[in-house]
């Protein structure tokens, strides 16, 4: 079991976790997907230290490949998916992406992006539905013979964002969170979720929340 949702698995393995408009999982299901996933990364190439770009909407998907990320070791970078194609292609390529995760809705101004050349680190690239570019390996197809079973080696990821590049081209943002050793625990990130909820006492209560420059 993925070591962030292992806890909910076991405890509350038939309950809702995650559903968009389509489908929805329970706890069980969605820390099997996500086991998948991170066995599917490896198996293609991905480790501990690299980076991968997500382009989906508010989806299930969105969130296995996160949480993959997360327990894996990789940085992920959510990309707006209102981008067009030469804006996206410079993120893959400044970010050092080596796979990017697409909803099918997007794969069109990706499959632009991928036409760049600044873009030929990106060596994977997993698109929901039927993708209409031959580039693009199925969602269900790239986790589909991936084993269920905890991974071994897990270690804690997180995400780096851009800035919205109204002064320039857009800036990768790395905070602390993002910058941990290979190998550290991924538990880390319930200590952090834990702290946030302790700050917060009193329902009701107004919290502001602002970036950390580095």
């Amino acid at each position: 079991m993925a070591v962030l949702t292992k806890g909910f698995a076991v405890e509350r393995g038939d309950e809702l976790a995650v559903l968009d408009e389509t489908t929805q999982r329970t706890w069980a299901e969605f820390d099997q997907r996500i086991n998948q996933m991170i066995h599917a990364m490896r198996s293609a190439g991905l480790g501990a230290g690299d980076t991968v770009a997500i382009v989906m909407g508010n989806t299930n998907e969105w969130f296995e490949v996160a949480f993959a990320c997360s327990n894996a070791g990789l940085t992920f970078v959510p990309v707006n998916w209102h981008l067009i194609g030469p804006e996206i292609a410079y993120i893959l390529a400044d970010s050092g992406s080596k796979a990017v995760f697409v909803s099918n809705d997007f794969v069109e101004a990706v499959s632009m992006a991928l036409n760049d050349p600044a873009t030929e680190g990106v060596v994977v690239a997993v698109a929901t539905g039927t993708p209409s570019d031959a580039r693009f390996v199925g969602y269900e197809e790239f986790i589909a013979d991936q084993p269920t079973s905890e991974p071994d080696g897990q270690s804690f990821g997180g995400p780096m964002f851009y800035t919205s590049g109204t002064t320039g081209n857009p800036k990768g943002v790395r905070g602390s969170l993002s910058t941990m050793p290979v190998g550290t625990d991924p538990a880390i990130w319930q200590f952090v979720a834990g702290g946030v909820a302790g700050s917060i006492p009193t329902p009701g209560r107004t919290v502001l929340c602002g970036p950390a420059y580095h």
